[in-house]
């Protein structure tokens, strides 16, 4: 499987060498469309909130992808923006809040990009919480500008090879903004654990990508 590919599945955005935020060659290819969060509902009453987690160097997180293909990942590098997470020989990058930016090689060339980032989770979350973002979703010269709306279903007991959580399903629906007949809204479902810090599951089309073990940094 390719690096783009895996990327694809796992949905995550470390080389130390690398610089602490995307070149500026890529940001500059950002389409004016792509305006980052543009919605966040406010929580109700006495709702129960789940705050950001915050990842140190040395966590990881081994997913599986159909139960046979694994991926460790393990976050190799924190900065004041963003994290960077060795995958295979690919560096992923994720901002401070998870949102996720893309991947990077080894040497720091962008291989794809998320511009200016899909946030994939606007904290603090609740049931019923809904937020909506764009991005330019752009892979070598070519991008699409898209629009990812989200919304917190439930709390579900997942269980997965790493054990039984508790876990937010969110589900995810992304649609082109120029409307392209070619190109179907998608909708991916994901189970976010609290007390991981990190999906346990996530539904991506026809494939099931599972956490099958994770440890804190030592």
């Amino acid at each position: 499987m390719t690096v783009r590919t895996f990327a694809m599945f796992v949905a995550l955005a470390a080389c130390q060498s690398s610089p602490p935020a995307p070149p500026a060659a890529v940001a500059a290819t950002e389409s004016p469309a792509a305006r980052g969060l543009i919605e966040a509902s406010e929580p109700p009453a006495r709702a129960i909130l789940w705050q950001r987690p915050e990842w140190r160097v040395g966590d990881r997180f081994v997913l599986a992808r159909g139960e046979r293909m694994r991926f460790p990942l393990r976050v190799e590098a924190v900065h004041d923006t963003h994290y960077e997470l060795a995958a295979g020989g690919a560096v992923l990058r994720r901002d401070r809040d998870l949102g996720n930016l893309g991947e990077w090689s080894p040497a720091g060339e962008p291989l794809h990009v998320l511009a200016p980032v899909d946030v994939r989770f606007h904290w603090p979350l609740w049931l019923g919480k809904r937020w909506a973002c764009e991005f330019v979703d752009r892979a070598g010269g070519s991008g699409v500008a898209v629009r990812a709306d989200y919304v917190v279903e439930e709390l579900d007991q997942v269980t997965v090879p790493a054990g039984t959580f508790a876990a937010l399903r969110i589900v995810r629906t992304v649609r082109r903004l120029d409307d392209g007949e070619d190109w179907l809204p998608r909708t991916q479902i994901s189970w976010y654990a609290p007390d991981v810090g990190h999906e346990v599951r996530q539904l991506v089309g026809d494939a099931m990508v599972e956490l099958v073990e994770y440890g804190p940094a030592r």
